[in-house]
């Protein structure tokens, strides 16, 4: 199918934006741009693609304000030069974040001119327009990416960014979050192969910025997910693949979605750069008052009004109590978990599973390396010890029930204390070995590998046939995944994906804290959303469920000094979060308030409530099957 005529298309109304939080001078003459009048498309679905521009004048009239290669409108905008006058928009535009300021993001990025990122300025521009609420103006400036700009590479911590195929992903969520507009994108699509990799100079791109189509997208239908024709796992726990495609996850003959918590909940003070404490670990054996009662899963306290102090009718529930209440029914441990009294008591009565994880290395853990040369995944020695212990966790818990999987690693190719970054073939290969080795130990449960985001994912597809699972770590934004995340899962690792952490810190460095708490939430559900639309019987139908890090603030993470008595505000990086930073110190679906009565008392924030009422609300009545299926 072609493109819409130019008549249907410049007839299409410009919908009245709501909630908008600057004014904007120039929304273009066109709704939705057909392209075709300005110019042509060459050898779509190829590395040779470009758009030849052959009316600049009216594509730009067309564009309106901000989006190229309109640079006029700007220039007679009365609100740009009034903050332009003011100074309001002086400093480097790194200072410009959109999540932070989006008025002054959009006009501090849509008046840079000659810088050489003409897709990172249009996607700030574009994230600007969408938080400062215009959707309509936003999906223009994305979509001028797409056709001009679909090759650019932006680098992030040594990593590639592809600011071509996030500005497509944001075009699609858009089209999805307003069916009211009358348009939507068919055939659009942006591959690069060679994208998993750290080198950017082996990328081939095909771009193809597909075509408009008149009418809403035809809502997808729930997919039957069919008979069985792969099963994974010999006990109560099986991955189980049906004649569509989909995976679903069987516990004990019944489908189970993995509404999944990290749970390392250190005391205030407590740091592994202080005293060798060991969050991973020491959090089952902590009995700081001598009650023979693990402080954090037992005794933990809900300050529901916040006053940091113990009211008379805030009782002792534990953690464990407090995480059924809210849906949660699986805690993923990063390094084993030798209490098995405790774990056993957290499914019998909790219904609570978990996913058992040996840390592979990571963080110089498990392998004896020091932290400073970090593990060596060629050493044969390291290696050695490192299958030692895993095979030491397997046996321990193998006969559990409250085994869900085993969990290697974790986001081991971002190189903290190891050189997987240096040498990945390496590691990926001896995680494959160890997986062989878990299947040889324990037939009866799956074994996952977790990653940091997609890096690296045609190389796992190719080096790790014995993993069944991969458990992704995913930081992308406030959208959650986006579409090419998941038809990447779904072309090359065509197995079954756990988003192993997903997560937003509570604190917004203007906002405060209230708000914070919201765009936390708010940051949550939609990634909850996002994921839960790829389980069993929706979309690719890969996902397993995911898992929010975490569980409760940890303040030993950050600051100058990595001081474990303060809650640091200062930010590690920048980052897709609500206020545009990274804040690991407050990434806690619950606070330890003034840290005064750490390590018992627990502040609930929204998230917690929203949730425990929605979302998740599921997972208690199947923990009220659990129990009435074991009496």
């Amino acid at each position: 199918m072609g493109f819409l005529t130019p008549l249907l298309l410049n007839s299409s109304p410009l919908y009245p934006s709501t909630g908008v939080l600057f004014p904007l001078h120039d929304a273009g003459q066109d709704a939705f741009i057909n392209y075709t009048k300005y110019g042509r498309f060459e050898n779509r679905r190829t590395a040779d693609y470009r758009y030849v521009l052959e009316n600049e004048e009216g594509l730009a009239k067309a564009a309106g304000e901000g989006i190229y290669p309109n640079e006029t409108s700007l220039e007679e905008d009365p609100h740009f030069i009034e903050l332009f006058n003011s100074k309001r928009l002086e400093g480097p535009q790194g200072d410009f974040t959109p999540y932070l300021d989006p008025e002054l993001g959009f006009f501090k990025w849509a008046s840079l001119k000659g810088i050489p990122n003409k897709g990172l300025r249009l996607f700030n521009i574009a994230k600007s327009l969408e938080l400062g609420g215009y959707p309509e103006h936003a999906l223009k400036a994305y979509y001028a990416i797409v056709v001009h700009f679909p090759k650019e590479v932006c680098w992030l911590e040594g990593r590639p960014w592809y600011v071509g195929v996030s500005a497509l992903d944001a075009v699609n969520r858009l089209l999805e979050e307003h069916p009211q507009w009358p348009v939507h994108l068919e055939g659009a699509s942006i591959t690069v192969e060679n994208g998993f990799d750290r080198k950017g100079t082996n990328d081939v791109f095909r771009v193809d910025p597909g075509r408009w189509v008149p009418g809403a997208k035809v809502e997808e239908k729930a997919v039957e997910i069919g008979p069985a024709q792969r099963m994974i796992g010999q006990g109560n726990v099986r991955l189980v693949q049906g004649t569509s495609g989909h995976w679903q996850l069987i516990v004990d003959g019944e489908p189970f979605v993995i509404r999944g918590m990290c749970y390392s909940p250190t005391p205030v003070g407590r740091s592994p750069d202080l005293d060798g404490y060991k969050p991973y670990v020491d959090w089952m054996f902590l009995d700081l008052n001598n009650n023979s009662l693990v402080d954090g899963p037992h005794e933990a306290w809900l300050d529901v009004n916040r006053n940091n102090q113990k009211d008379r009718n805030e009782k002792n529930v534990g953690d464990f109590t407090l995480m059924k209440e809210m849906g949660v029914n699986t805690v993923r441990l990063y390094h084993h978990g030798d209490n098995k009294v405790l774990l056993r008591d957290m499914y019998n009565k909790y219904g609570i599973t978990f996913l058992m994880g040996d840390l592979l290395g990571a963080y110089a853990i498990g392998s004896g390396a020091a932290w400073e040369a970090g593990t060596d995944y060629g050493n044969m020695d390291q290696q050695e010890k490192m299958r030692e212990s895993v095979r030491r966790m397997v046996k321990m818990h193998k006969m559990e029930p409250y085994v869900l999987l085993w969990v290697l690693g974790n986001e081991n190719n971002y190189g903290y204390g190891n050189n997987a970054v240096k040498n990945p073939l390496a590691f990926y290969k001896f995680a494959n070995d160890i997986a062989r080795m878990v299947h040889a130990l324990d037939p009866d449960h799956p074994v996952a590998l977790s990653n940091g985001d997609l890096e690296n994912l045609d190389l796992i597809a190719q080096s790790c046939p014995d993993v069944d699972v991969l458990s992704v770590n995913v930081y992308r934004g406030s959208e959650g995944m986006g579409t090419s995340f998941w038809s990447s899962i779904k072309e090359v690792w065509k197995k079954p994906v756990l988003i192993g952490e997903f997560g937003c810190p509570a604190y917004h460095c203007r906002k405060g804290l209230i708000q914070g708490e919201k765009e936390q939430a708010d940051y949550l559900l939609a990634n909850w959303e996002d994921l839960a639309d790829h389980i069993a019987g929706k979309g690719t139908g890969l996902c397993l469920g995911g898992v929010i890090f975490e569980w409760v603030d940890e303040w030993w993470k950050s600051g100058p000094q990595y001081e474990a008595w303060i809650q640091d505000k200062e930010h590690q990086s920048n980052g897709p979060f609500p206020d545009g930073h990274f804040h690991e110190e407050w990434m806690g679906v619950l606070s330890q308030g003034s840290g005064r009565h750490t390590p018992f008392m627990r502040q609930p924030r929204l998230v917690y409530y929203k949730f425990r009422n929605g979302p998740w609300k599921a997972g208690r009545k199947a923990y009220e099957r659990h129990l009435s299926n074991r009496e």
